[in-house]
C-alpha cells in the first residue's frame, strides 16, 4: 500500500516496509522543513519592467523658421517621436506588506533617428521619481514629474487621442504638452472613490533665503488638480503656479530649480517675449463617449507676468472628436482657437503686431494597429495666425518664416512599443 504526502505541492510515497535508519532520518528532516517553511512570514514581493516607445517616420511642413523673424522655407525630413515621444524606462514596485508598495520610475527619453539624448541631455529626463502608494491612503513620490496639465488635461486633447505632439497648442503656454517637468518635486494623489482621483504637488527651488541668492521661492511651483473618469463621462480641472520660471535660463539666477532649460526653447514665443516673474494656469476639459465615438472639450487660460512689469493672457479653446472604426482602426479631428491679449515682445521676440494675436488651429490624425503595440499612424496640422499675430508657429516643429501667417505640418510613421 502506497501513502502520498506532499510538501509545498511537490508529491512523495512512502511504503509500509520497514526503510532503513537513513531513510526514516531523510523522511523527518524532510517533514520539519515543511513545517519551518510554512512558519515563516510571506516574503515581500518584487517587481521590475523594462518599457518602451520607438515612433519614426517621415514630415514635411510648407514653412518653417530658426527663429521667429527668421527667413523661412519648406521642409522634408526623417522624423522621429511625433506620434509618441521615443523613450525607454524601468519601473518597479516591492510590497511592503498591508498594502503600502514602493514604487520607483526612471524613464530616458530619447532621437530614434540618431540616438542622442532628449530633454537637454538627461539621461531619465522624462520622469525620475520613487515614493510609496496605498490604495487606502494614496501615492506619494518625490523627484522630476510631470504636472497635472499634462497628467490630468491632456487625454482630452487632438495631440495625445489621435494626432501628433505638433498639434499641442502653440507655443505650450499650458503646459499640456509638457514642455517642461518639474524638478525637485513632491507630488501627492488620493482617490477618495473610484473613479475619482485628487492631486496636489510643491516643486523646490533649492535655493536659499540667505547668501546673496534670490530666495526660496526663485524658480519653484506648486499645483492642484481633480480628474473624474466613471463610465462614459470624463472631467478634469487643474491649476499651476509658477514662480519666477525664466530664472531656469542657463545664464539666470536659478537653473537648478524646479525648471530646467526646457522653458527657454526656441518654439516657446510666449516665454521668449521677455523675463517671465510670474504664471499661472488654470485649465478644465471634459468628454462623453457614446458608442465608438467620443467628444472631448478643453479650455486654459494663463497669466504671464513679465519682469518689465508687462501682463499677457493666452487662452486656449479646444473641440474635438475621435471614431473607432474597428478594433485596429481609429480616427479624429479638432480644433483649437487661441486667443491672446497683452504683451507680445519687442524687436525680435515680438510675434505680434498689437496686443491682440491669436491663432486658428486644425488637427487630424489616423492609426492603424497591426498588433496591440506595433500601428501605422498620420496626422496633418494646419494653423493660421489672426488679429495682430504675425507669426504661425506650430508646436515644437518652429515658427514660420517671417511674413508667413500660415503653416501646414503632414507626418506619417511607424510607432512600437515594447
Amino acid at each position: 500500500m502506497i501513502q502520498r504526502h506532499s510538501c509545498a505541492g511537490r508529491p512523495f510515497s512512502s511504503s509500509r516496509l520497514r526503510k532503513p535508519r537513513s531513510a526514516r532520518a531523510s523522511m523527518r528532516a524532510l517533514l520539519g522543513l515543511c513545517v519551518a517553511l510554512t512558519a515563516l512570514p510571506a516574503l515581500a514581493q518584487s517587481s521590475v519592467q523594462l518599457y518602451g516607445i520607438i515612433d519614426n517616420g517621415i514630415g514635411y511642413t510648407n514653412n518653417v523658421a530658426s527663429a521667429v523673424g527668421a527667413k523661412g522655407a519648406s521642409r522634408v525630413a526623417l522624423a522621429t517621436g511625433f506620434g509618441s515621444g521615443d523613450r525607454f524606462g524601468l519601473t518597479g514596485s516591492e510590497d511592503l506588506g498591508d498594502g503600502t508598495r514602493a514604487i520607483f520610475t526612471l524613464e530616458n527619453g530619447f532621437s530614434g533617428i540618431n540616438g542622442t539624448l532628449g530633454q537637454g541631455g538627461r539621461m531619465f529626463g522624462r520622469q525620475a521619481f520613487a515614493g510609496l502608494s496605498n490604495p487606502r491612503w494614496g501615492t506619494l513620490t518625490f523627484g522630476r514629474q510631470y504636472e497635472f496639465g499634462f497628467v490630468y488635461l491632456s487625454p482630452f486633447e487632438s495631440w495625445t487621442q489621435f494626432g501628433s505632439i505638433y498639434g499641442a497648442h502653440v507655443g505650450d503656454v499650458d503646459n499640456t504638452f509638457s514642455t517642461f517637468r518639474l524638478n525637485q518635486s513632491v507630488k501627492y494623489e488620493y482617490s477618495p472613490m473610484a473613479g475619482l482621483t485628487l492631486g496636489a504637488l510643491y516643486a523646490f527651488s533649492n535655493q536659499s533665503a540667505s547668501g546673496g541668492s534670490n530666495g526660496f521661492a526663485n524658480n519653484r511651483a506648486l499645483g492642484l488638480g481633480i480628474q473624474y473618469q466613471r463610465g462614459p463621462i470624463g472631467a478634469a480641472a487643474t491649476f499651476l503656479h509658477l514662480s519666477n520660471p525664466s530664472a531656469s535660463a542657463a545664464a539666470s539666477t536659478n537653473p537648478g530649480g524646479a525648471i530646467g532649460d526646457e522653458y527657454t526653447l526656441s518654439t516657446s514665443l510666449f516665454y521668449n517675449s521677455g523675463f517671465v516673474s510670474r504664471q499661472d494656469v488654470i485649465g478644465v476639459a471634459g468628454s462623453y463617449s457614446f458608442g465608438d465615438a467620443r467628444v472631448s472639450a478643453v479650455f486654459t487660460d494663463t497669466r504671464l507676468r513679465y519682469q518689465n512689469g508687462q501682463d499677457l493672457r493666452v487662452d486656449n479653446y479646444e473641440i474635438n472628436t475621435r471614431y473607432q472604426f474597428s478594433p485596429a482602426l481609429f480616427a479624429g479631428i479638432g480644433y483649437i482657437f487661441t486667443d491672446a491679449s497683452g504683451y507680445t515682445g519687442t524687436g525680435p521676440t515680438s510675434f505680434a503686431s498689437g496686443t491682440r494675436p491669436r491663432w486658428h488651429q486644425i488637427d487630424a490624425g489616423a492609426a492603424y494597429y497591426f498588433s496591440k503595440r506595433t500601428d501605422l499612424h498620420a496626422s496633418v496640422i494646419y494653423q493660421r495666425a489672426a488679429g495682430d499675430a504675425t507669426v504661425a508657429a506650430i508646436n515644437a516643429f518652429g515658427p514660420a518664416g517671417a511674413g508667413v501667417k500660415n503653416q501646414v505640418a503632414v507626418l506619417a510613421g511607424l510607432r512600437h512599443r515594447f
